[in-house]
């Protein structure tokens, strides 16, 4: 693809980039604002459209990996010939996609993790989250023999198709969440086998219940 004199560190550094330009505009401008106009933006709302962010930016990767093998002189060898007339930034697009899907997806997975756990397995339940991040790596790692010519079309194909039918059963699994946010946001301290911490849970939860009606 065609420099103009950009050095190849900013491209590989545009998604931390864009990681710390846009946590604070959604933590302070886009969250708030959507509070304030009635939207209830609820963490399993925001995990499904990250899915579905990652996939999107899958698939802008796809569309130019399409154009550059197009372009290039050599064809499905792309790398090894001249440098396509495309511009690099052509890029941003796909890295900015993929930052707002860590957000939307990894981050508030975590939040989620933490703050719907009962107060003493946060530790266990946020262990899970980060094993889940494991697999996804392991994918990652299965996907490697797709990751250069001519089968980065299908490198990028394939991940998009995993996120966005991801994304789907994800939301089909627990799109029921949303009902129970309030409920699973005063979880106690979990002790097995105790009576009383049950009976405290029973009456936080119909208290709930009782202001919602």
């Amino acid at each position: 693809m065609a420099l103009h004199g950009i050095p190849n560190d900013i491209l590989n550094n545009l998604d931390p980039f864009a990681l710390i330009i846009l946590i604070p505009v959604f933590d302070l401008l886009l969250y708030p604002w959507l509070r304030r106009m009635g939207v209830r933006f609820t963490p399993i709302k925001r995990i499904t459209l990250g899915f579905y962010t990652g996939c999107l930016a899958m698939i802008w990767a796809m569309v130019i990996q399409i154009y550059i093998y197009k372009d290039s002189d050599v064809g499905y060898n792309a790398y090894a010939g001249q440098p396509v007339s495309i511009n690099v930034w052509a890029q941003t697009g796909s890295y900015v996609l993929l930052a707002i899907s860590e957000i939307l997806a990894s981050i508030t997975s975590l939040e989620y993790a933490f703050s719907k756990a009962p107060k003493n397995m946060r530790s266990l339940v946020m262990a899970f989250s980060l094993f889940m991040t494991a697999i996804a790596s392991a994918i990652g790692e299965a996907l490697n023999p797709l990751s250069g010519d001519p089968l980065l079309v299908w490198n990028y194909g394939v991940s998009a198709v995993l996120a966005g039918v991801g994304g789907t059963l994800f939301w089909l699994q627990f799109r029921g969440q949303d009902k129970e946010e309030d409920k699973l946001n005063m979880l106690p301290t979990g002790h097995v086998g105790t009576h009383a911490q049950q009976e405290e849970y029973e009456k936080r939860r119909n208290s709930v219940a009782d202001n919602r009606s």
